[in-house]
């Protein structure tokens, strides 16, 4: 048996040196301290200073999760990996995973169900973004399939558009081709289905009028005209067309705007 000689505060909030028989022996929390009623004089025994021992690191680890989860929501994977980050054994992550739990503090579909409104509203994105960061995050699937029934068909097609739109403006001096399919691979990264964005821009009216069209045409033929300014002629005429082409622009906007630079040049 051992005697509790002195209990002193250490500089951590809510943390106790303990000293048995004149020697420091170990620290505890308050909430450990209030539990076993350490006090000055009381005698311990190995079995239980090694309980005492067992639940503070429990405390400990309680604490680190805690404040992990005062800056966000957040999974029994991500706590558990912040826990193993501080060293924390496996068995009691266990048992701070259980007691989070119990008082609601760690609840996986409330967490997905949280996270899908958050990009429904707050930073867009597609069902298939987020079904990849909530596995990350560790979500079990059928709590995913949950969370992401609640982001309904018209729902995704309301937000797609709104990015589209925004999509489109970057892509102004595209030829109307190629603007729609950087608008639909745009929304593809975002997170929707090919369908979904095909289907959004589709329904938009972002045709270039003839003018824009022509116009950007023109851009594009000049700076690559430029680009290829040190080649033959002949092979600097196709190198400027076949790329034009790739670029989404018709054969008589092409011709025109070649002809247009080869003028210029005599």
């Amino acid at each position: 048996m051992k005697t509790i000689t002195k209990i002193a505060t250490q500089k951590r909030a809510g943390r106790y040196s303990i000293e048995l028989d004149n020697q420091f022996a170990f620290g505890v929390a308050e909430s450990v301290l209030i539990k076993y009623g350490l006090a000055k004089g009381r005698t311990l025994d190995e079995d239980l200073i090694t309980q005492i021992k067992y639940d503070d690191a429990i405390a400990k680890a309680l604490t680190i999760a805690l404040n992990y989860l005062g800056h966000a929501l957040r999974t029994t994977k991500q706590i558990k990996q912040k826990m193993r980050d501080k060293a924390v054994d496996e068995d009691i992550q266990a048992q701070v995973i259980a007691q989070l739990t119990q008082l609601g503090y760690v609840d996986d579909q409330n967490y997905a169900n949280h996270y899908v409104a958050t990009k429904k509203l707050i930073t867009p994105k597609g069902p298939h973004v987020i079904r990849l960061a909530l596995q990350q995050a560790g979500v079990a699937e059928n709590m995913i399939e949950q969370a992401l029934a609640t982001y309904t068909f018209d729902e995704q097609c309301r937000i797609a558009t709104k990015i589209a739109e925004k999509l489109a403006q970057g892509y102004q001096r595209e030829s109307t081709r190629l603007r729609q399919q950087k608008m639909v691979q745009g929304l593809v990264n975002k997170g929707f289905s090919f369908e979904t964005a095909q289907l959004v821009v589709d329904s938009m009216n972002i045709d270039n009028n003839a003018e824009d069209e022509q116009n950007n045409a023109k851009r594009q033929a000049e700076k690559l005209w430029h680009r290829y300014r040190h080649d033959e002629s002949q092979q600097r005429f196709y190198k400027v067309k076949r790329q034009l082409y790739a670029k989404g622009f018709t054969s008589e906007l092409i011709d025109a705007a070649l002809l247009s630079l080869e003028q210029e040049e005599v």
